[in-house]
């Protein structure tokens, strides 16, 4: 009967891991289960009993994601994972952003040379931030 027993609770545990617990809308933000996802901007932060648990979230699916694994189990290794691909999207699309700025800055001034330089480095910086987004969202997928 045990065995039959440990089966089972293995089984509900899993259909509970893989079952996603549905966000609310709230005054104060969006509530996945016991944590709170507050927008500030462009970036979310997540609050369990009041205490910021990860600040600064780019990514809608990251941050539900991070919310679902914090009000399932509290912190762990795949959620920290999934944030720090998040924080490297994030250093990755304000980096191309700047960079695109400054290339529009350089054609205004006819600066060509210039422009010609920024433009390789904002590429680069675009492609970084595509495959960081990619694997962020590969992490958090549920």
């Amino acid at each position: 009967m045990t065995q039959l027993s440990k089966r089972l609770e293995q089984t509900l545990r899993s259909a509970i891991q893989k079952n996603p617990i549905l966000p609310v809308k709230v005054k104060e933000g969006i509530l996945v289960g016991d944590v709170l996802i507050v927008s500030d901007g462009a970036v979310k932060h997540l609050k369990q009993h009041g205490q910021i648990m990860y600040a600064e979230i780019s990514l809608n699916c990251t941050a539900i994601r991070l919310a679902n694994l914090l009000a399932r189990r509290g912190s762990s290794v795949l959620a920290d994972s999934i944030y720090k691909a998040d924080q490297e999207y994030g250093r990755w699309f304000i980096d191309s952003q700047l960079l695109r700025a400054q290339y529009q800055k350089a054609l205004s001034a006819k600066d060509y040379e210039k422009a010609d330089t920024l433009w390789a480095k904002y590429e680069e910086s675009r492609t970084r931030t595509t495959i960081a987004k990619n694997l962020a969202e590969s992490l958090a997928a549920f």
